[in-house]
């Protein structure tokens, strides 16, 4: 009798066994004849059977399954798993792990790179619809997918960067541009980006300076790196350094509006205000709808006006005739102004420094009609 029950329990094993492998064997003759729905019914329970879940071929036919999912233009199956190329991916690396025979190997290593092709593709899909954490994290999947067949894919590693950086995960953002500096991907943009990123975000300079003296280093010519040593200068209130970069970066760009902005506003700063008059009027010369350049110039005479305005203020009571000399070429610098700041108003409606300063103009000027427009707009904001 022991021995009767002995034998049915070795029956029912092999029996057992059988069952699971019949699934798999069903699996993979439905993945044979296209029924996907079918196959990923089968597969799915032999990844978690004891008895075939250890075995490579098992992860093998699921990682065929579910890239055949993942690649289909069948709405039908496409929507059994929204993460099949994820599934595949998994699968074909339990499968290498355990195929010790190296049965799989070929078959296996080309799925790799079909796979790791169409996370790329996925990424790019992804970041056109702004979801770019996913699309940096499939990104990602290309780039650690070729590593492991000995590729160094910087395109994709790139993208990881970049997809972070717009996605403001900063932090990644420069573990990725880090990571491409680590392989010898030493491009200008990933210096640029590196301290563009701890000037702007994390506000630290050396950092910043850091990446710009070793891009520079590398690439001592390149536009990019210059405009960052430049705004490195500005943020340090190094005008004079920023002023001989600009100057510099306008002999590769001279119709760069940005940059003869820039250049007015550092004029501006060192007190040299002709030399900021004419880079504003270039601005305008560039790019006759330049609402900025605009509001600068104006704001410039403004100012010189409001300078000349506090020195008159401060003459003696008797010093009539020289405050109205002086008064004169205030007003005569708010003429100026106005048709810059009206301008700058007309492409840039509602800009509240714009109004607050015309009201000022209009009310030492006296041109109450307009003061009268420029007051109702400022309350109906």
């Amino acid at each position: 009798m022991k021995k009767l029950i002995m034998l049915l329990l070795a029956a029912f094993i092999v029996t057992g066994i059988h069952a699971q492998n019949a699934k798999r064997t069903s699996a993979f003759n439905y993945f044979k004849n296209g029924k996907l729905d079918k196959a990923k019914e089968y597969i799915d329970p032999c990844i978690t059977n004891e008895k075939t879940m250890g075995v490579a071929k098992t992860w093998y036919y699921r990682g065929n399954i579910y890239l055949q999912i993942a690649l289909t233009s069948n709405p039908e199956y496409q929507a059994l798993d929204s993460n099949a190329l994820e599934v595949a991916y998994e699968s074909y690396k339990k499968c290498a792990e355990l195929d010790t025979k190296g049965e799989y190997t070929t078959d296996v290593n080309h799925n790799f790179r079909v796979i790791a092709s169409n996370f790329f593709n996925k990424g790019v899909a992804l970041y056109n619809e702004s979801e770019y954490i996913k699309a940096a994290e499939s990104f990602m999947n290309t780039y650690t997918i070729s590593l492991s067949m000995g590729v160094v894919d910087t395109l994709a590693l790139t993208n990881v960067a970049l997809a972070y950086e717009v996605a403001e995960d900063y932090d990644k953002a420069v573990e990725s541009y880090n990571a491409l500096l680590e392989i010898g991907y030493t491009e200008p943009m990933v210096y640029n980006a590196l301290a563009s990123i701890y000037l702007n975000v994390k506000l630290d300079t050396l950092q910043s300076e850091k990446y710009v003296d070793e891009g520079r280093a590398i690439h001592p010519d390149d536009y990019q790196l210059l405009i960052a040593e430049t705004n490195l200068n500005l943020a340090r209130g190094e005008n004079e350094k920023a002023l001989a970069n600009l100057s510099k970066a306008l002999e590769t760009d001279p119709e760069n509006k940005t940059i003869w902005f820039a250049l007015g506003t550092n004029y501006e700063n060192v007190g040299k205000l002709e030399e900021a008059e004419k880079a504003y009027m270039k601005c305008i010369e560039i790019d006759p709808a330049y609402a900025d350049a605009y509001y600068n110039l104006g704001a410039m005479f403004n100012n010189q006006a409001a300078e000349i305005i506090e020195i008159a203020n401060e003459l003696p009571l008797d010093a009539v005739e020289e405050y109205d000399t002086e008064k004169a070429k205030a007003d005569a610098l708010l003429e100026k102004a106005l048709p810059y700041l009206e301008k700058s108003d007309k492409l840039n409606p509602d800009n509240i420094p714009t109004l607050q300063t015309l009201k000022q103009i209009y009310t030492i000027l006296n041109q109450m009609d307009k003061l009268k427009e420029v007051n109702d707009r400022i309350k109906n904001l």
